[in-house]
Parts: structure tokens; C-alpha cells; sequence
């Protein structure tokens, strides 16, 4: 089970950290598993596919790939930008196989200066990003960079790289071959690049910042198509996401009007507009915003991307669906609830795997130390979370307070800062880099002058005109932002334009989001004739206020974890006397009575202690009494006695506990006690037999045997275990028995003798008496039988005698020396016993004897039982003539020559009665 419990807490670990971290990685943390579809937002370009469609959306950020019904089939960002830099996918293609080809500007970390650009190609599904081709950025393009004009056509990948005015068209033959320049032309003089399209020479269209259109001859040279020279000099119309179309029409999205208008190369005056700002409310009512983001031609028609929402339009510009939210797939939605299926079920199978792990591997115990961190630090670390989320709260609030003031300071100073004169001067997109605005430009970038991009922290100025109520933007930091691009009135502006207050706010749009401060600009006159705007990135905001908060954690967490570290020492040093105090309540369960604990505490736990020291002292004195009472009644009931009731000790022991059991029964006596103990007082008697018993007594405990009772002159024990024990103690008995008398004899006491007879069969063991006489006493016939043994020992002439029935049940009955003394039978009994005499334990010389005439004795044995009476009587005078010690053959002679002269009776079985 501890394996199990082990393996489990492992497996919910796992499960739920895999699950989870799958879940932040692929940003389905915050989406519900119940989810179905989300709504589409700040979207950019499109790129049409094979019956797909690409979508850069959340302010450039990400790339969509939609089905034609609005079905998410797979999703990209780009993670390969240096740490803390801000990537945006400015440009995107669809290849017939789904590859998307996306260009990557990576901006610095404050995301205005461009770090580099990238052409990275992602597989239908969003995986790879595989970088295809890399420019370092110049430290000076804002947002925008060098390469414009990524197209696909014929298995190849073209762009072009700008260099001032000088362009190049390069190609990739895909797969992922070194990009080679095809084709280069030269801007004409003070025409700046804004956009273009076309990769075949004589087909190559651009656009300018003075929003104007060029086409490119195949030997280089630039011929304006539009506007022609019939336009009035101040018109503000500009042509925007510049398109070359299947029939080979141009089409492009004028920003004046936010129409979309078409015209064939060959007749540019002849223009016409097929979609415009009124038909796109038709479409879509209800909208914030209808400025058209992107258009794209597809198989079926045409791809109009909006702010929020995709118009798909027929050839003919007739409406035919649009796409505003994002369904997933039953795929992606059943990975989703997968992943938080297991996410939710490794959490339920942690908190399992915890209790089991509590239950079969702690054995359901948690140490006081344990739940004492488990209840201080989880609370500390909530308690710096709650103080570390609030001082970032109220710092992130200051800070972002502090830069709306700092930055209406600047949008104040926008009043001082801009010509209101050249401004008022500055009437369409022809105006661009004239004197004028040369020269406004040069006061707003005088305010960043010789500063770098961590110096200027990402701060953007931009410069809108009021003319005829309506706003424009002319200037922007973002070097994508064209001329006289129209721009909405709001509530904020509308203050500034009529109160000449400074407002500040924040908004977003397909850019991104923006924390900013406006102010009036006046001419000479007095007269408001533009907008200063001032502001800076809020995605860079709250990066470096992010960083500013991983500060705060990181802080917080030294200083959380000095904390845990000090109250972890502070509760192990506090729990420190009540460990001590446990060990010691240990070590007393586990028998060590002397121990004690040693507090130095004056509090609770010290008194506790100095209680505990006195309750071990109480029990110690009351284990020594029960002890010495244990002890003293061992004297009186052996602990065998006690054992082989099953109890414990005498306090265990009730009236009436019983047991049988076969058990060897030995009685060991002094021989002629009776005389011997006449010749002494009683106080030596007492002093004689206890120096007996005390020598003794020892030798049947040492062979697992326990002394029933004492017999006055010896005693009687009982073996409950092997039948060897009863023997082999009676041979130690015996043998010990020769060293006693040499000591008796060199003190001048007489010798004693000792007769042995041992016996096995079943006996009662049991407690008699009465309530207020108790006794352990054996009851058996088997007992008083051995008793009569012993007393007849003598009269064989044997030192130890035991029963036949005893001796077969010896393992190795041939380890002990012994001879047979046949069926004898006692006059007090009819049940004649075949007996054997061990003389084993006999003194040397009487053992020689017994174990030389051992054949010649049980020959004798055998012909008197047979009723050959003469040949045994000589055969028994043979051995009384080499052992005249030898009693047993001295009884069996006188019985076969009774029996040889008068015959013996007729009930005679060949026992001999003694």
C-alpha cells in the first residue's frame, strides 16, 4: 500500500502539472471548456488561402486560420523575438497548401524602434515559425521597416527591401532557398515609398507618401497613373492597400473616403469606386468603426477586413457573409475539455493521492511541527500575495497617474512646440516633406534629439490638423501612417478643439493599445488649427510596470522566504521542549523507566515537563514495587507456571485457570534425608536444604524446566518443551551432584545422595484453592507414579530411572548411556512400567562397571522373562561377580533362584515387584 500511495501522489502530480502547464503554454488557461467560439478583435490584414483565410488579429499579435465558415483550424505567434521585445505580423500570404508566410518587425521593448525583420513560415496548423529570412533593423524605422511587398506566386516567395529611395525585388524559391535580388528601380526624386505590389517587371505598382501611384517599366522607370493632373491641388485623397487584381485592374482603398475604388492601368483617369463607406453600413450596421483594415482577393470574391469582423463579398462587391467570431472545431474543443479534464481530475486525484498518502504511508500521523508550517507559511505567503498585489496595484496606478501627467505637460507644450501657422499651410498628402512640414517635423523629433530608444521609453507624438471639422493625422512616429488619414472626432477631441483644454485617456486599436495626452495647437491668430498627441505604448507600460511587479515578487519573495525560513527555526525551536518531551514519553513506552525530561523553559511546557519528571519518578517506584512483588511471587509460582497457563504474570492468574498438556515429570529427593536431618537443628536444615536447592534449582531452569513444588527433601519439576530437557537437567543434576560432595567432604559434612525419576504424560495444570488461598498445583496419576519411581531408584540400585514411554520419545535416546531394567511392578500398583536406567549420571567407576555389563545384565534380563530362571540366575552371578555394586542384578538373581527352586506363581508375566 505504500507503493501504492507513493505511485499515486506521483501520478497526480504529474497529471495536473502536464495538464496545467499544456494549458498556460497553449493559452487555454483562461478560455472555459463549455467555450464554443470567441469574438474576432483588432484585426489588421487577411490572407486568402487554399479555401481558407488568414487573419492577422488582437492588434498584430496573432494569426488565425479560418475556414470559409468561420471554424478555427489553427492559430500562430510568434515566440522567437529577444526577451522583453514586442513582435508584430505586419504583412502576411497563403500558400495552396495553407502555409502561411507571415513578416515579423520585432520592436524594441517600448515597441516603437524596428530591431530587426523576418519572413517566417508557420504550417497550416500554426507549428514550425521557421525563420526564412532575417534584416537587422537601422535604430531609425519607427514600427515600419525595409521590406515591403510579400507575395506568392509561381512555388516562389518575393519582397522587396527598400533602401531610400532605392528598391529591390528579391525572391525565395520554396522550399526555404537563399533570397536573390530579380529586379531593382530607383525612385524618382523626393517620392517616398509607401506601398507595393506586383513581381513582374511592367507589372510592379507603388504607392507614395504624397499619395500618389506609380507603375514600374521593365527597364526601371516610374510613370504616375493617379491622380491625374485634373485633381485640385489640395485634394486629400490617398490610395491605400494598393492591390493588383486577377483581370489586371489596380484597386486600392481611398482614406479620404474609406471607399474602395478600382481602375485599369491603361485608362487611370477613368476610376470607380465599387465600394464605399455607406454600402459597408448597409452591410454591417450598428458598428464603432468602418475603416477597412485590409481587402483581399479570393476565389470566390473578395475578403473586407474591419476592426472586429470579416465581410466576404462576391466578385460583383455583392454582400455574401461575414465572419465576427471564431468557432473551434470538435477537435480543438475536445482537447480543451481533455486537458482540463485531467487538469481538474489530477487536482481530485492529488488531493486523493494526499489523504491515502497520509493514511498508508504517515500511518495517519502529521507531526506538530508539520501542521504548524503547513498553517504559518501558506498563510504568510497569501499575506505577501495580497501585499505584494497591492503594492503593485497602487504603484502601477501612481505610475500610470504620473505618466497621464507627465505626458499632458508635453501635449500642454504642444502648443509651444508646433508651428500653428505651417501647420495651417499643410493642405493635402503633396505637401509631404515640403518646407513646412520639414520644419514641424524637426521641432517634434527636437524633444527626442540624440536620444535612444531606452531613453525615450517608447514615447510617440502625433500631429493631427483641424480643417473644414473634420480631423486629419499628418504627422505619426508610426512610419506606416500616411499623410491627411482621416480620423474621428470624439468627446476628448472635441474638448480640446473647442474648450483648448488637455485631455488624456487611453484607446486601442489593429495597432495596439495606447495610454495618451492631447493638447491644442494655435496659429498666430489664436486660432485652434490642430491636435498635439503625445503618448506612449500601455502594452509597454505594463511590461516595465510588470517588470517593476516580478521586482515586488521577487523582493517579496526573499523576504517571504526569510520569513517561512524564521518561523520555520522559531516553531522548531518553540517545538523543541515538547519534542523532548514526546521523546521521553517514547522512551518510557518503550520500557526505558529511568528516563527523564530536562527543560529549561519557565511556561506551560516546562511545567509540563517538571509534572512529567514527577509522574516517571511515581511510576518507576511503582514498577519497582510490582516488580519486587513479581519477583517475590516468582519465588512462590514459577514464571514457566504462568506461561504454560497463557497469563502474564500472577496478576493475570484467576481460580480455576487450567491447562493440560503433556509434559515430563521429574522428581528428584535426597536419599536418607530422614537420618541425616536428625543430626541438625532445624535452623540448619532449613540452611542445609536451601544451600541444596539454591545449587540445584538453577540447573532445571537453565533447560527450560520450572520446579513445581518442593518435596521437603528435594523437588518436583515439570518440562513442558522437548523430552531431552528433563534428561539432560537430571544428568547435570547428577554430575553437579559430584562436585557439591568433594566440597561437603573437604568441609567435613557427610555426602548425600540424590535418586532422579523422570516420567511423561498427560497432567493437569491448574490453580486450586479457594478466595483467599490460591495454589498451583499439578493433578495426574502420572505425577504421584513418578513419585514412586524415585522411591524404588534406590532399591534398583539406579541413580536416574525413567519410564520406557519416555524414553522412546527422545530424539537421540542413544546420546545417554543406559540399560533396560525390564517390567517392574510397584506392590502399591497392578500396572507393571518397563523402566530404564540412565547412568549417564553415575560416578565413573560405577558407570564403567554398569556399561561393561550392559550385554550380559539385559541377556540375563531377557532368559528371566523368557522363564529360563537357571541360565539367568548364572548369567546375573556373572555380572554380581564383575560389579558388586550392581542392586538390579542382585534382585533379579534372588528371583530367578526363587523362582528356579520353588517355580514361579501362576499368574507370573516376567515383571519383577518391588
Amino acid at each position: 500500500m505504500k507503493k501504492l500511495a507513493v505511485l499515486l501522489l506521483l501520478a497526480s502530480l504529474i497529471m495536473s502539472g502536464w495538464s496545467g502547464f499544456v494549458l498556460v503554454e497553449r493559452a487555454d488557461r483562461s478560455e472555459a471548456p463549455w467555450k464554443s467560439s470567441e469574438s474576432l478583435q483588432n484585426l489588421s490584414l487577411a490572407a486568402p488561402g487554399d479555401g481558407s483565410l488568414a487573419v492577422v488579429s488582437d492588434s498584430k499579435q496573432k494569426i488565425k486560420q479560418l475556414d470559409v465558415d468561420g471554424t478555427l483550424l489553427g492559430q500562430m505567434t510568434y515566440a522567437g523575438a529577444e526577451r522583453g521585445a514586442r513582435a508584430d505580423f505586419n504583412e502576411a500570404v497563403a500558400d495552396e497548401d495553407g502555409r502561411i508566410y507571415a513578416l515579423v518587425t520585432v520592436l524594441d521593448s517600448y515597441g516603437l524602434y524596428v530591431q530587426s525583420e523576418r519572413i517566417v513560415r508557420y504550417d497550416r496548423s500554426g507549428n514550425s515559425g521557421h525563420v526564412l529570412y532575417e534584416r537587422k533593423g537601422d535604430g531609425k524605422s519607427k514600427r515600419i521597416g525595409h521590406i515591403e511587398g510579400l507575395q506568392l506566386t509561381g512555388g516562389s516567395l518575393y519582397f522587396y527591401e527598400a533602401d531610400a529611395d532605392k528598391l529591390q525585388l528579391r525572391r525565395i524559391v520554396l522550399p526555404e532557398k537563399a533570397p536573390e535580388t530579380v529586379f531593382a528601380f530607383t525612385l524618382p526624386k523626393d517620392r517616398y515609398l509607401s506601398e507595393i505590389t506586383g513581381t513582374e517587371p511592367g507589372q510592379i505598382y507603388y504607392t507614395t507618401r504624397r499619395g500618389s501611384i506609380y507603375q514600374v517599366s521593365p527597364e526601371g522607370v516610374s510613370t504616375k497613373l493617379y491622380p491625374d493632373n485634373t485633381r485640385a491641388a489640395d485634394a486629400k485623397n490617398f490610395p491605400e492597400l494598393v492591390m493588383l487584381r486577377k483581370d489586371g485592374s489596380l484597386m486600392f482603398v481611398d482614406r479620404l473616403v474609406n471607399a474602395v475604388t478600382t481602375f485599369e492601368p491603361l485608362a487611370p483617369a477613368q476610376t470607380k469606386t465599387v465600394l464605399d463607406d455607406a454600402a459597408l453600413q448597409r452591410i454591417a450596421p450598428g458598428l464603432d468603426s468602418y475603416e477597412i483594415m485590409d481587402i483581399k482577393q479570393t476565389s470566390a470574391g473578395y475578403a473586407i477586413v474591419l476592426n472586429d469582423r470579416i465581410l466576404l463579398m462576391s466578385a460583383d462587391f455583392a454582400p455574401a457573409g461575414q465572419i465576427s467570431k471564431v468557432g473551434f472545431d470538435s477537435k480543438t474543443l475536445w482537447d480543451r475539455r481533455l486537458l482540463w479534464g485531467a487538469f481538474w481530475l489530477g487536482l481530485l486525484l492529488l488531493v486523493f493521492s494526499v489523504r491515502f498518502f497520509h493514511i498508508h504511508v504517515l500511518d495517519r500521523r502529521t507531526s506538530l511541527f508539520l501542521k504548524q508550517v503547513l498553517a504559518t507559511v501558506p498563510a504568510i505567503l497569501i499575506a505577501m500575495i495580497l501585499l505584494s498585489n497591492f503594492i503593485y496595484n497602487s504603484f502601477s496606478t501612481r505610475m500610470e497617474s504620473q505618466m497621464q501627467r507627465e505626458l499632458a505637460l508635453l501635449a500642454r507644450n504642444g502648443q509651444n512646440l508646433i508651428d500653428g501657422d505651417r501647420l495651417a499651410r499643410l493642405h493635402s498628402p503633396t505637401d509631404y516633406r515640403n518646407e513646412d512640414y520639414t520644419a514641424i517635423r524637426a521641432k517634434m523629433n527636437f524633444l527626442f534629439e540624440g536620444e535612444d530608444s531606452e531613453q525615450r521609453q517608447g514615447l510617440y507624438s502625433t500631429l493631427y490638423k483641424y480643417e473644414g471639422d473634420r480631423i486629419y493625422i499628418v504627422m505619426d512616429d508610426d512610419d506606416g501612417v500616411n499623410m491627411f488619414k482621416p480620423f474621428e472626432k470624439n468627446e476628448v477631441n472635441e474638448a480640446v478643439l473647442s474648450q483648448g483644454v488637455v485631455r488624456t485617456g487611453q484607446w486601442e486599436d489593429a495597432e495596439g493599445k495606447w495610454l495618451y495626452a492631447i493638447g491644442p495647437v494655435y496659429d498666430s491668430a489664436g486660432r485652434i488649427v490642430g491636435v498635439y498627441e503625445t503618448g506612449r505604448d500601455l502594452s509597454v507600460l505594463h511590461r516595465e510596470n510588470r517588470k517593476i511587479y516580478y521586482n515586488i515578487i521577487e523582493n517579496i519573495l526573499m523576504i517571504t522566504a526569510g520569513l517561512v525560513v524564521l518561523v520555520v527555526i522559531v516553531t522548531f525551536v518553540l517545538l523543541s521542549p515538547i519534542r523532548k518531551l514526546r521523546r521521553s514519553v517514547m522512551a518510557m513506552a518503550n520500557g526505558d523507566w529511568d528516563t527523564e525530561v530536562k527543560l529549561r523553559n519557565r511556561d506551560e511546557v516546562g511545567d509540563l515537563g517538571v509534572q512529567f519528571n514527577r509522574m516517571a519518578r511515581y511510576i518507576r517506584q511503582h514498577i519497582a514495587d510490582i516488580t519486587s512483588f513479581s519477583e517475590a511471587s516468582y519465588r512462590f509460582v514459577p514464571q514457566q507456571f504462568f506461561n504454560s497457563l497463557g497469563k502474564k504474570g500472577i496478576l493475570d492468574i484467576r481460580l480455576g485457570d487450567q491447562i493440560q498438556k503433556n509434559m515430563a515429570v521429574m522428581v528428584a529427593n535426597l536419599r536418607e534425608f530422614r537420618q541425616l536431618s536428625k543430626t541438625l537443628s532445624p535452623k540448619e536444615n532449613f540452611d542445609f536444604m536451601n544451600s541444596f536447592l539454591r545449587r540445584f534449582g538453577p540447573i532445571v531452569r537453565q533447560e527450560d524446566g520450572l520446579i513445581s513444588k518442593y518435596l521437603g527433601a528435594g523437588f518436583m519439576a515439570l518440562f513442558p518443551g522437548y523430552a531431552e530437557e528433563a534428561i539432560r537437567a537430571a544428568v547435570a543434576i547428577r554430575r553437579e551432584l559430584l562436585v557439591y560432595n568433594q566440597h561437603r567432604r573437604s568441609s567435613g559434612y557427610a555426602t548425600v545422595d540424590i535418586g532422579i525419576a523422570i516420567h511423561k504424560g498427560p497432567l493437569m495444570l491448574g490453580i486450586i484453592g479457594e478466595e483467599r488461598r490460591w495454589e498451583g498445583n499439578v493433578i495426574s496419576d502420572d505425577v504421584q507414579r513418578t513419585t514412586m519411581l524415585e522411591q524404588i531408584s534406590e532399591i534398583v540400585g539406579c541413580c536416574i530411572v525413567v519410564t520406557r514411554d519416555y524414553y522412546e520419545q527422545l530424539r537421540s535416546p542413544e546420546r545417554f548411556m543406559h540399560r533396560s531394567l525390564g517390567r517392574i511392578r510397584l506392590e502399591s500398583s497392578d500396572e507393571a512400567m518397563e523402566l530404564i536406567d540412565v547412568y549417564e549420571g553415575d560416578p565413573e567407576q560405577q558407570r564403567a562397571a554398569k556399561e561393561r555389563t550392559k550385554a550380559l545384565f539385559e541377556r540375563g534380563l531377557a532368559l528371566c522373562q523368557a522363564g529360563r530362571f537357571y541360565d539367568a540366575r548364572e548369567t546375573f552371578v556373572e555380572v554380581i561377580k564383575q560389579n558388586r555394586m550392581d542392586r538390579a542384578a542382585k534382585l533379579y538373581f534372588y528371583l530367578c533362584d526363587e523362582y528356579y527352586q520353588k517355580g514361579a506363581g501362576a499368574g507370573w508375566n516376567g515383571t519383577l515387584a518391588v
